[in-house]
């Protein structure tokens, strides 16, 4: 095969694992897709599209800046779990305003722009995920194409967008069963468990790391 074909093939395998992994991104469970769940049972499918798109716009902010400034500094390996524990107690507060929701619907603003975006930048595991897959598939799409590591991460935010939004539609196609049956409360108690979980996950991890830097 000439090499200008197997040039084309590989660009066009670097677009695909951006869709890829962006898709794996927002089909995995996590405190995020549960924020879009809670409020996809609260207001609707319509009301959590905004918090995708808060989500959306929070993860491209902080993606385009490791992507700008990663060849320029090098970022301790500690960060990510240091910022986790921060996260952590963010998680909790979230589970908190969760545990209290008893009615669907509601007039308050559980999840406005800057608690997502504060949720993701204290998120260690977007940190990590951003350093160790997305950040070396970024820089490989850029030595193929000109600015292909800011085409890698509209991709990626495309394939997080249709994993994501996929999940909340279906989602959401059982509110009503939901409803109907009175069980909104409980499942917002569930998420708000799930939320406590994470909480402890990212704790746990980051506490069992930093001891052992230390070391």
């Amino acid at each position: 095969m000439p090499l200008v074909e197997l040039e084309i093939m590989a660009i066009i395998n670097q677009i695909g694992a951006a869709l890829f992994f962006g898709f794996i991104g927002g089909v995995i469970p996590g405190p995020i897709l549960t924020a879009v769940f809670t409020e996809a049972l609260r207001k609707g499918f319509l009301s959590s599209l905004r918090v995708i798109f808060k989500a959306m716009a929070s993860e491209s902010i902080l993606a385009f800046i490791i992507l700008a400034t990663f060849s320029l500094m090098a970022i301790p390996q500690y960060f990510p779990y240091a910022v986790s524990l921060v996260g952590a107690s963010v998680l909790i507060w979230f589970a908190f305003q969760v545990w209290k929701i008893k009615d669907i619907g509601g007039t308050g603003v559980i999840f406005s722009f800057w608690k997502i975006f504060f949720l993701m930048f204290t998120n260690g595991a977007f940190w990590i995920f951003w350093f160790a897959i997305s950040v070396p598939q970024a820089l490989l799409l850029r030595d193929a194409v000109f600015g292909g590591q800011f085409l890698f991460l509209i991709l990626f935010e495309a394939g997080w967008f249709i994993g994501t939004v996929g999940m909340v539609f279906i989602f959401s196609r059982f509110r009503d069963i939901l409803i109907a049956k009175k069980l909104a409360p409980l499942i917002f108690k569930i998420f708000s468990l799930a939320l406590l979980a994470f909480a402890a996950k990212l704790a746990i991890e980051a506490v069992v790391y930093l001891a052992n830097f230390s070391h």
